[in-house]
């Protein structure tokens, strides 16, 4: 038996492609009525590729569009269902609830959105984000809710980038311990793993993700213990300034992680996934 075996109970197993996948309920709820355990934020950044989107819109039943992403979906819909009419093709993937301060949201999209019956709604708080009034959204109209898909982008400024990373940890560590949010940028899935063991689904050969992965003490110096990557390590100390576990590689379909503190794990999605 391998060394991390012997560091305890497996306190949480983690699937990153799951979401990546088809959904094989095409019936899921969309109707805000609290019921259902997946929600979806969609954040104001760049939205290209269609079939990303769609899935993880189709997995969720609770949709949050933060403002002006509204503006990006309505762009994004139109190009890719251009032989439609504008309202069917914002029918094809509607959200439950446009929310956010509305500043960034334009005019004639908010003016279309409303006119197919889409809800609106203003939270002019100018200390909160859009991705702090999203999730607030979420718990209030979805209070059984167990996963959060956040669609969002950490490729443009580097102050938004690293901004997204540090609401992801106050979310998911000092207000919602028993939500798991998952953020789905351009090129990755990442989620923050918790102290403890942590078994990670990484099947390869599904063809949702590459071997490229990370694991990075963004919130701490962590001690790590690691099975299935190329390189694995053994009560390995990681910290910002100091030796980190990038441009790693799964070898396996099960990735182990036993770390004391909480550290976020990034593996790529491939290409057209």
């Amino acid at each position: 038996m391998s060394y991390i075996k012997h560091l305890g109970h497996v306190n949480a197993e983690l699937r990153p492609t799951k979401y990546l996948e088809e959904c094989s309920n095409s019936g899921a709820l969309s109707n805000g009525s609290g019921e259902g355990s997946i929600a979806l934020i969609v954040l104001n950044s760049p939205v290209t590729d269609h079939d990303y989107f769609r899935r993880l819109h189709e997995h969720a039943c609770f949709r949050v569009y933060a403002d002006g992403a509204a503006n990006r979906i309505y762009e994004l819909l139109t190009t890719h269902h251009a032989g439609l009419e504008w309202t069917e093709a914002l029918r094809s993937a509607p959200p439950d609830v446009i929310h956010g301060d509305l500043d960034s949201l334009d005019s004639t999209v908010r003016q279309r959105y409303e006119e197919i019956g889409i809800e609106i709604s203003e939270d002019p708080d100018q200390y909160s984000t859009d991705f702090g009034k999203a999730v607030k959204k979420v718990i209030q109209r979805l209070p059984r809710v167990q996963d959060v898909l956040v669609l969002g982008s950490i490729g443009g400024r580097v102050d938004q980038g690293i901004g997204l990373l540090g609401e992801l940890y106050r979310e998911q560590k000092l207000r919602l311990p028993a939500v798991r949010l998952w953020l789905f940028s351009e090129a990755s899935v990442s989620t923050i793993v918790q102290p403890g063991l942590t078994t990670i689904h990484t099947p390869l050969k599904k063809g949702l993700i590459t071997p490229n992965v990370g694991i990075l003490p963004l919130y701490g110096p962590a001690v790590i213990c690691t099975e299935g990557l190329e390189w694995d390590v053994k009560d390995w100390p990681t910290e910002m300034g100091g030796q980190m576990s990038t441009s790693n590689h799964i070898v396996e379909n099960t990735t182990n992680i036993q770390t004391n503190n909480d550290v976020l794990f990034t593996v790529e999605r491939a290409v057209n996934s």
